[in-house]
């Protein structure tokens, strides 16, 4: 996606900067300067949002000003995230080596490389954390982490794999995954994936009825907590704060206590 492409989403919608603007936070000024032009290298996160806003033209739930990565431009070989012009579907998905592990998303196939030991570390402990208060509890819900197919929206439209995720409709889990939205999903941050997390899944995991989603940033050492039920419930915490889940009632997850040991 490029300027060039939005300015032909633009067209086909029938959008102002102005309702671009309102829509998906982005300062007005900002849109105005991208599209004639006089910013030439805008931040990646900022392009996704206003496609996701020309695709949908729903407000994008999130504020802009909390997307503050470096940019990331989806041609650079460091990305973990690439992928082709060319539509693609489910199909394509099962044909890829097992080796394999890639999302696909509104038609394009997004290869993921090799998460890092930090971010698996983080994965490791808060999958720990998720899974003994469930027992503890003798709770119904089940957790999972990636390599973990989910078809968010029952079909095969959109197949992400989920840092972890929780699900407590058990119906919907099959052999092959998850048939349906979870109704919790965790992603842990990379440096050069951000605004994958930050803009284009979070607007995927509303449209599909995820009920809670937490990014985690291990850089930044914050936690964006969107609660899609209750926006007056979506909160950024830093480390040394309780997180409380919506999802599992009384778990509560200090992440300053996830990291030691790293």
């Amino acid at each position: 996606m490029d300027i060039n492409d939005l300015k032909k989403m633009k067209k086909n919608s029938g959008m102002t900067n102005a309702e671009i603007a309102e829509l998906s936070g982005i300062p007005l000024s900002t849109v105005n300067k991208i599209f004639s032009g006089a910013t030439k290298n805008p931040r990646y996160a900022t392009l996704l949002a206003i496609e996701q806003v020309l695709s949908s033209k729903e407000k994008i739930p999130f504020k802009y000003d909390q997307v503050k990565e470096e940019p990331v431009l989806i041609r650079e070989a460091a990305t973990p995230y690439a992928y082709s012009a060319r539509e693609y579907d489910g199909e394509d998905i099962e044909k890829l080596s097992e080796y394999n592990r890639a999302e696909l998303i509104n038609g394009k196939i997004y290869m993921l490389s090799a998460p890092g030991r930090l971010h698996q570390y983080f994965v490791k402990r808060i999958y720990f954390e998720i899974e003994s208060h469930i027992r503890k509890n003798k709770g119904k819900c089940e957790a999972y982490v990636s390599p973990f197919d989910v078809r968010l929206f029952g079909d095969d439209t959109s197949i992400v794999q989920p840092d972890l995720l929780v699900v407590c409709n058990r119906d919907i889990l099959t052999d092959k995954g998850c048939c349906g939205a979870p109704d919790w999903v965790i992603e842990i941050v990379s440096k050069s994936n951000s605004s994958h997390d930050y803009v284009r899944k979070l607007v995927l995991y509303q449209k599909a009825g995820v009920r809670e989603y937490w990014i985690v940033d291990p850089f930044q050492e914050r936690v964006t907590v969107v609660n899609f039920e209750d926006q007056g419930k979506t909160e950024e915490y830093t480390y040394s704060d309780a997180v409380p889940s919506g999802v599992l009632e009384g778990l509560e997850i200090r992440f300053a206590q996830v990291k030691e040991g790293y």
